[in-house]
């Protein structure tokens, strides 16, 4: 993990800077994700609402891609009872990492108030489906 705090600047530009963060750290690419232009979305109006540094930016678009792929999982579930959640312990590290950029980050107070209704969610998901960390 890199020193990466710096001032709000652009909510684009902040996205590559997570993504190709999120490719070191993990080993694949998360545009293969569905979701990912909600994602996308969802992190640009987050961050400029904001203002959040980069090191905030990451560990935000982190915790957004957890959420969505977990809500994947949900759809998925509802779909077909008979559907099986495999182990999780990787993208459990996600969630991991994103906790080090937030504390890494220089405005921690404002991601948290701007990351309270996406960890919400996820919490609600998480117990929905049984996944216990």
């Amino acid at each position: 993990m890199h020193d990466l705090d710096k001032p709000y600047t652009d909510s684009i530009q902040q996205w590559d800077i997570a993504c190709d963060c999120f490719k070191a750290e993990f080993k694949f690419d998360p545009n293969e994700i569905v979701t990912i232009d909600t994602i996308r979305e969802m992190f640009a109006e987050i961050v400029d609402d904001h203002e959040l540094s980069q090191n905030a930016s990451i560990s935000l678009m982190f915790a957004l891609y957890f959420l969505g792929y977990i809500t994947l999982l949900e759809i998925m579930k509802a779909k077909d009872e008979a559907f099986e959640i495999g182990d999780m312990s990787d993208f459990y590290l996600i969630l991991d990492r994103a906790d080090q950029w937030a504390h890494q980050s220089m405005d921690g107070a404002k991601l948290a108030d701007a990351a309270a209704p996406i960890i919400q969610a996820t919490q609600q998901i998480m117990h929905k489906l049984n996944l216990i960390r």
